[in-house]
């Protein structure tokens, strides 16, 4: 007979042969959640309390999960549940026309921004009317999805909303797309017929920054992340050409158009990736190496970018590297349509991509599941060089939507979209109304003997899951946490667990998921270490960032003068400051004061330090020209002026030859550059024989006397 242990170890084998061929995870609950209308989910998230977040819009009346009624034409509903999928909570927040959800995440306090556009006027949950055809419109909810404020942002023109992340410096990134021109909160012009519209908020929703992106055509931003060097990366779709922001002419008629932006908000760079036909690009997330995966569909064959032939409209996932090449690619799907959009793609804990999105297409290609209904959620779980490595198809007998995917700290997977279906197929609830919002949670996969490993199993088949498994994580500085602005440091964590998270005052920085954080900005900065079932917070260590000195320098008087002319250049005054002048790149030998008498030609500059911290900061820089030269250098020309010195006149002789009749400009000035007397005057024949009177109120000193015209300008002192 054999022993109990034989007996596991046999179990445990299956179960780990199983996983070897990469059978897609069983679900382990569902939940349809609707009223007796329709209701569209479009986002959905875990929280840190190990529950689920998740919102759409709905038109449903008091009726099934929906305890409030509809305020307008459609409204935001936001919905609550715990690890088990049971609803906690629920909230519909809205105006009294259409409002349009795409968009939540959970805030560093607990609570949830929310994101989407608005055609409401002011009333209900809404605190400002629009401007004119749909809107921004962000909201901020507690804990409890209790409105805390809202703003509603926009032009004259239709503004719409699709992406809202939080930002580490507490505030928020949105990305939608705006056919509006300068009105509203709107301050720049739109380059096409629609424009890419990112918006930075403060923690409060107060605008920050704005920049309208785009080509002459139409340009359809969907997705806006921070970056690991403060940034953002930004992605959607463009009919563009070479014109306005965009650098790279279209391959077929929608192209993915990525764009990324510095801190400010200005473009860095961009990249046109597309085939011969049509991309629309949904989703552009940073991954854990610093690039970014892009998620989308495509129907373009072998052409441009494109390494793979499309059967009709197939997911596209495209990874490129930090400067935005592309480092592998491909092309998803069956004989039909296979659409993926809003919020489909998520990185999982080992590398590889969760994608989310809904089939049409029968057993073909990459799909080796039949459908249920006209369209079905179709899952597939890819490798970290693309490669498929299971996929599943979940269905019932009409058409069912996923439009958000993530992995789960269990290792598991929420899948978040909206149903049509009845009892049928994989759906195991009747709909409350026409479309219900359809929660799917599958489980994570595999048991090894033997070694336990954070994954919700019990892999050594003793009948615990992940028992007595801790993380342990400690962060260090490679150098001075102090230092001037544009100094960095080096933060390296040491630690257990499957993956790390950079934190800055507490917030996430989007990106910074490996051993090392470079930290440039001032804050407290830790490191997280997880693995399926558990985490680790390390000790904080602050980074202070010293301000620069202002640094700008002002010119006295004119900068372009003749040979032995001069002007006084002069910094800014503060107290503590020193002063190095500067031209070009090299130092002037004893130019430390605040002032500087610039001879002759150059670009200058002064460096500004703070001489108790030694922080410096580089001026603008002053051009100086010295274009003429002093008469007796002239060959074509006879300059001269008598008497010298002179009392109460002189008179001015001048031989310009080929000049003719030309116009000239006498101009008179002093030591200082500044011009006491000035007259236009004709040649006659090329001469001038001009008579200067002097006004007694001239003090005595040494002028220069200049003459311009079309070819010279000469000049004599007197």
């Amino acid at each position: 007979m054999k022993s109990i242990a034989q007996n596991l170890f046999t179990i445990c084998f299956i179960f780990s042969s199983v996983n070897i061929f990469a059978q897609a995870p069983d679900i382990e609950w569902q939940n349809t959640i609707g009223s007796n209308n329709y209701d569209f989910l479009n986002a959905i998230g875990q929280t840190s309390d190990g529950g689920y977040i998740m919102g759409g819009y709905s038109i449903g009346a008091i009726s099934g999960d929906k305890t409030e009624g509809e305020i307008g034409v459609d409204d935001y509903w936001i919905v609550k549940i715990n690890a088990a999928g049971t609803v906690e909570w629920e909230n519909t927040i809205g105006g009294y026309n259409y409002d349009k959800f795409y968009s939540i995440e959970e805030t560093p306090d607990g609570g949830y921004i929310i994101g989407g556009h608005s055609l409401s006027g002011g009333g209900a949950d809404k605190s400002e009317g629009n401007m004119f055809g749909y809107d921004y419109w962000v909201v901020k909810v507690s804990a409890i999805g209790v409105v805390e404020w809202d703003n509603t942002i926009g032009g004259t023109g239709n503004d719409m909303l699709y992406n809202v992340q939080p930002t580490s410096d507490g505030g928020y990134i949105l990305a939608g797309n705006t056919d509006s021109g300068i009105s509203g909160d709107k301050t720049e012009a739109r380059v096409g017929n629609t424009d890419y519209w990112v918006i930075k908020l403060d923690e409060d929703g107060n605008i920050v920054w704005q920049n309208d992106i785009g080509g002459v055509m139409f340009d359809y931003l969907f997705s806006a992340y921070e970056t690991a060097d403060g940034g953002y990366i930004l992605g959607g779709y463009s009919t563009s050409g070479i014109s306005g922001d965009k650098t790279e002419a279209n391959i077929g008629f929608n192209d993915y158009w990525i764009v990324k932006l510095d801190e400010d908000g200005l473009v860095e760079w961009d990249n046109t990736i597309g085939g011969t036909g049509t991309e629309y690009l949904y989703s552009l997330i940073p991954t854990a190496d610093g690039g970014y995966i892009a998620a989308g569909i495509s129907d373009s064959g072998i052409s441009g970018d494109k390494t793979e032939a499309s059967s009709g409209n197939d997911y596209w996932i495209v990874k490129l590297d930090e400067d935005g090449n592309i480092t592998w690619q491909n092309t998803i799907g069956g004989s039909g349509s296979d659409l993926l959009f809003v919020n489909p793609v998520d990185q999982t804990a080992d590398g590889g991509y969760i994608l989310g999105g809904y089939s049409q297409s029968g057993i073909s290609g990459d799909k080796t599941e039949a459908n249920t209904g006209s369209w079905d959620n179709w899952i597939l779980k890819l490798d970290d060089t693309g490669n498929i490595t299971w996929q599943t198809v979940l269905g019932g007998s009409s058409g069912d939507y996923a439009n958000a995917v993530e992995e789960t700290a269990d290792g598991g997977y929420i899948i978040g979209g909206f149903s049509y279906s009845g009892i049928s197929g994989e759906k195991t609830e009747a709909n409350i109304g026409d479309a219900d919002y359809w929660v799917i949670k599958l489980e994570g996969t595999g048991c090894f003997p033997f070694t336990e490993t954070c994954n919700g199993l019990d892999d050594d088949c003793d009948f615990a899951v992940d028992e007595d498994i801790t993380e342990t994580i400690s962060i260090s500085a490679a150098g001075a946490t102090t230092f001037c602005q544009t100094g960095s440091v080096v933060l390296n964590a040491t630690h257990t667990g499957t993956s790390l998270q950079w934190k800055k005052n507490g917030v996430n920085i989007p990106g910074a998921t490996s051993s090392s954080y470079t930290a440039t900005t001032k804050g407290n900065y830790t490191c997280e270490t997880s693995s399926s079932c558990n985490t680790a917070l390390s000790s904080a260590i602050f980074v202070n960032v010293i301000k620069n000195p202002a640094a700008a320098i002002t010119a006295g008087g004119p900068t372009s003068f003749c040979t032995g002319g001069a002007v006084v250049l002069t910094a800014n005054a503060g107290a503590g400051l020193s002063y190095q002048w500067y031209k070009g790149a090299t130092a002037l030998i004893g130019a430390t004061s605040i002032n500087y008498t610039a001879t002759v030609a150059g670009n200058y500059k002064c460096r500004v330090t703070k001489t108790a911290t030694g922080c410096f900061k580089n001026s603008n820089k002053i051009i100086v020209t010295v274009p003429c030269r002093e008469a007796n250098d002239l060959t074509e020309a006879a300059f001269s002026i008598y008497p010298n010195p002179a009392k109460d006149y002189f008179i001015i002789e001048f031989n310009a030859g080929e000049l003719n009749n030309a116009e000239i400009k006498i101009t008179i000035t002093n030591i200082l550059g500044e011009a006491i007397y000035t007259e236009r005057s004709n040649l006659i024949s090329g001469k001038l024989n001009k008579t200067i009177p002097l006004n007694n109120n001239i003090p005595a000193g040494v002028y220069t006397v200049q003459i311009t015209s079309e070819k010279n300008i000469i000049s004599k002192n007197i």
